[in-house]
């Protein structure tokens, strides 16, 4: 029984001896080693600067209450004829309207009755104001630029110019050439005022005609709901309008309210005069 233990333990010895040599010996040691720690890959180099940057809609989306908690400046309407007689003094009395967008036309010969009654009295009251055009997907683009220019004084605008897109031709062949007159009336906003306008429209519209296209423009999306819409493609998501039913001191029934992003401030909306 001993001499048998002894020659057992022997053999196990030689056994461990060589096992530890074939695992760790030899120049392709690396090719035994059952695990090794992965080399990570390279990062790519950090941006000098993020200046350059297109500014992007928050990541983590706002409830609208919460959206202008520490400025004053967040939040805003648009009307048209629509809404009737304004009192003009006493909506400016109310905090939640620092900016206001008056519907001035639309197509090509349509010019909205209130406009220029609403904008001086909406001036006069201290709020600033911007004019927007109802885009006609029919319409010589020429012509709906041509109404626009004659009828806003860009001396006497506060804010940067919208156009309202959310009219899409019928027949699917039609929507191509609709999208060129709508390139070819935002050059011309651009030419004339000296800044591109912000195109307004639905999150569903923007998906069916507008997705990818019009990188160049800022962007005010509709979604009546107490929580932004998702973009699926990087806009400069500027503006939210989230209810077609608020109330405003001054106003008789509804109204359209909207809220700036909250990385936004009005100065990203407030309108530089062209310089000649």
């Amino acid at each position: 029984m001993g001499m048998a233990v002894y020659k057992s333990w022997f053999l196990l010895l030689i056994m461990c001896f060589f096992s530890s040599v074939g695992l760790y010996g030899g120049n392709d040691e690396k090719k035994h080693v059952p695990y090794y720690i992965p080399i990570p890959d390279k990062l790519p180099p950090a941006l000098r600067s993020h200046r350059n940057l297109t500014r992007l809609a928050e990541p983590v989306l706002l409830r609208y209450r919460r959206a202008s908690t520490k400025k004053s400046n967040c939040y805003g309407i648009d009307v048209s004829r629509y809404q009737g007689n304004i009192n003009w003094s006493q909506v400016s009395k109310d905090k939640r309207v620092s900016y206001v967008y008056l519907k001035a036309t639309e197509g090509a010969k349509l010019v909205d009755p209130t406009y220029k009654s609403n904008h001086r009295a909406a001036r006069k009251a201290g709020i600033p104001v911007g004019a927007y055009h109802f885009f006609s997907p029919t319409a010589s683009a020429h012509h709906q630029l041509s109404n626009f220019k004659k009828n806003v004084d860009l001396r006497s605008q506060d804010l940067i110019p919208i156009v309202d897109v959310e009219i899409a031709p019928r027949r699917k062949s039609h929507v191509l050439p609709f999208l060129r007159r709508l390139r070819t009336f935002i050059n011309g906003i651009e030419k004339h005022y000296g800044c591109k306008p912000i195109i307004y429209t639905s999150v569903n519209f923007y998906n069916d005609y507008l997705s990818g296209r019009f990188s160049d423009c800022a962007f005010m999306f509709a979604r009546y709901s107490d929580k932004a819409p998702r973009m699926k493609s990087n806009v400069r998501f500027l503006i939210w309008q989230f209810t077609d039913s608020g109330r405003i001191r001054g106003i008789v029934g509804d109204v359209d309210r909207s809220c700036l992003m909250g990385i936004y401030s009005i100065e990203d909306i407030r309108y530089r005069r062209k310089r000649k």
